[in-house]
């Protein structure tokens, strides 16, 4: 008999290779801006860019910023660094980026031979802490929407992952039970944890094999095609 009926898969680095799709669409823009004017290379760049988007997006998560914050602080901090307080080039940056991700289609290796494994076995939804303008976009870009029978986003109600009212809301929102049902993702402080709290049981995608996590994921694998040895 079949354990699971339903899975909840973040998007992000879980199944669209965010990173890649990031990294091209700021690579284009860095030129189009000629952000070479400031910065010694646009590896110099994401060198300031990556951590200090990654602290902002924590904090994001935990409800202290908004959106419209997180996009303004993490796109006018490089330019900060180097000495340059331009906000309107900030966000000329900000807008060109995220219009580029989107249209970008790459997927995390043997993502659609996976997907293309669970679709007929299991009812699959996104579930993202990612922008709805960009999420949907991405999806279609990288040919995957077809595989899934919805998409929920912390935006639907003003909360994110790792909140259990998120995952309260997903439940309900697409009819699940909590004992049939599974989350995949690859971020161990909001996809695992956050499926831990509500006592959903867990995949987690762990490509680079991080340690010290607080405690065991019900399941992890390297690679996303470990997963048909699972379900």
């Amino acid at each position: 008999m079949q354990r699971y009926k339903n899975l909840f898969i973040d998007l992000d680095d879980t199944v669209y290779d965010f990173s890649a799709a990031s990294e091209e669409s700021f690579r284009e823009t860095y030129e189009l801006l000629q952000y070479s004017r400031f910065f010694d290379s646009f590896e110099q760049y994401l060198s300031i860019y990556k951590p200090h988007n990654l602290e902002l997006w924590r904090i994001y998560g935990e409800g202290k910023i908004t959106k419209e914050e997180l996009n303004k602080r993490r796109y006018s901090y490089p330019l900060e660094c180097v000495g340059i307080h331009d906000q309107e080039l900030a966000d000329t940056f900000c807008r060109e980026a995220l219009s580029r991700i989107p249209t970008k289609g790459p997927l995390m290796p043997g993502a659609t031979e996976l997907l293309e494994y669970l679709r007929p076995k299991y009812r699959m939804f996104i579930l993202s802490n990612g922008f709805k303008e960009l999420q949907s976009r991405k999806m279609h870009s990288a040919g995957i929407d077809k595989y899934f029978d919805g998409l929920i986003l912390s935006e639907d109600i003003g909360v994110n992952k790792p909140n259990r009212e998120l995952y309260d809301h997903a439940l309900q929102k697409t009819g699940s039970t909590l004992e049939e049902s599974l989350m995949i993702g690859d971020m161990f402080e909001t996809d695992i944890a956050g499926a831990a709290n509500i006592g959903m049981e867990q995949i987690y995608y762990n490509p680079k094999g991080k340690q010290g996590h607080p405690f065991v994921p019900t399941y992890e694998v390297k690679h996303l095609l470990e997963i048909k040895e699972i379900l």
